[in-house]
């Protein structure tokens, strides 16, 4: 797909513009930061859905943390992304952890439950 990987098989940092979002990937030693900017819509979530899964399917860390920070809209189809996301971190044994949540995709976020929804399933969410 578009990820870079090294030698030891990791994912490198990589960099995906897809119209309405920008996906950047940042590894650590002991985690994987996927950093979301832009508009998550149903137009663009297809794109973040295909970067997370492969991601989760190469289980590149034992830990990978979304950060929705620079997020500026999130519609329906984001919140479904995230917990198709964690129904795949779930399945590759990969803990899922949300961050950032606030402004609009904070009240969405709350509106579907989905801080509940990951804690239930043993994630972790941030709420600001």
């Amino acid at each position: 797909m578009f990820f870079q990987r090294s030698k030891d098989s990791s994912v490198k940092e990589t960099r995906l513009d897809a119209g309405e979002i920008a996906v950047h990937v940042l590894p650590a030693s002991n985690h994987l930061t996927v950093v979301v900017a832009g508009r998550v819509t149903v137009d663009s979530s297809p794109n973040l859905r295909s970067a997370l899964l492969e991601l989760l399917r190469r289980n590149a860390a034992p830990v990978m943390v979304i950060d929705i920070s620079a997020v500026s809209y999130l519609d329906m189809s984001g919140i479904a992304t995230f917990l198709e996301g964690l129904k795949a971190a779930r399945i590759s044994s990969v803990k899922l952890r949300l961050a950032g949540v606030s402004g609009q995709s904070r009240t969405l976020a709350e509106i579907a439950q989905l801080d509940t929804i990951f804690r239930a399933s043993g994630s972790q969410v941030e709420f600001r």
